[in-house]
């Protein structure tokens, strides 16, 4: 990491937090495609696009920023800041500016799309800051997670009423990808003093809370799609993401950091098929 400096590609990848960064511009385009596939707007799917990109990028930099100490004690040589790639402050400045210009990205869909990003990034900032410590750890992602899928109905200028399943549905996924994330960074969180809800709760209770979580959330999405869209799509979604929960579940039983780390992963993925099967499903 130190030679790829601050202007690597990799070095802002890494500042992201690619994985659930990507996931959640996946899944918000698609949600937008969703919305506006009778006039599709590509200026607006531009600016979709913008809105999660920065969001994600000023939540995962600003996280990283804070974390300094946390990621030198516990040796994680992989992230920009202690690899030296790239300063602390400079990673302050990059975060904030990117939550200004997720805010700018917000403005030009609407003032209801800029409400909805004010929260996403109060809650994303919240947690860096003040709540990643704290058995409150979860709460900022159940709130912003179901916010995804209205992002992209906001590019689309309408907000129909069946979204409100966006709601328990992401709220629940929210518990099962915040756990799971956790999940491989128990033991030296716990090191550094980090008491967030997966330390406090242990591995053995927080993988439970995470299979639970997942589940829950893949029976409201079928429930809810079955009821008002095409069941061979929920269920195609449904099954894709059963099958991946399980396999996440296997690769993360019983197995160390890295382990867990395939089956978050692993998790990531089914989440996106299920979001992806409702959607295609309901077409709200």
């Amino acid at each position: 990491m130190p030679r790829r400096g601050p202007w690597h590609p990799a070095t802002h990848l890494a500042l992201l937090h690619a994985a659930p960064g990507f996931t959640v511009l996946a899944v918000g385009l698609a949600f937008g495609v969703v919305a506006g596939r009778h006039h599709l707007d590509p200026g607006r799917l531009a600016l979709l696009a913008g809105l999660l990109a920065t969001n994600q990028y000023a939540a995962g930099a600003l996280n990283d920023a804070v974390d300094v100490e946390a990621d030198a004690a516990a040796c994680r040589t992989g992230k920009p800041i202690p690899a030296g790639a790239v300063s602390r402050r400079a990673v302050v400045l990059l975060a904030l500016a990117s939550g200004v210009a997720s805010l700018g990205f917000a403005l030009a869909l609407g003032p209801a799309t800029l409400a909805l990003a004010a929260v996403g990034l109060a809650c994303a900032w919240s947690y860096d800051l003040w709540l990643k410590g704290t058995a409150a750890s979860v709460l900022p992602f159940a709130v912003a997670l179901p916010l995804v899928p209205l992002f992209g109905y906001g590019a689309a200028r309408r907000f129909p009423a069946v979204l409100w399943w966006a709601w328990p549905i992401g709220a629940l996924a929210a518990v099962a990808v915040h756990l799971a994330d956790s999940l491989p960074d128990v033991e030296s969180d716990r090191a550094a003093g980090v008491h967030g809800l997966a330390p406090r709760l242990g591995v053995r209770s927080a993988a439970a809370l995470v299979a639970a979580a997942y589940l829950l959330a893949g029976a409201a999405a079928l429930a809810s799609g079955l009821a008002a869209g095409e069941p061979r799509v929920v269920l195609g979604g449904a099954a894709l993401s059963a099958a991946l929960g399980l396999t996440a579940l296997v690769a993360g039983a019983r197995g160390g950091p890295k382990r867990r780390r395939v089956a978050y992963r692993l998790l990531l993925a089914g989440l996106v098929a299920l979001a992806l099967g409702w959607a295609g499903a309901v077409r709200p």
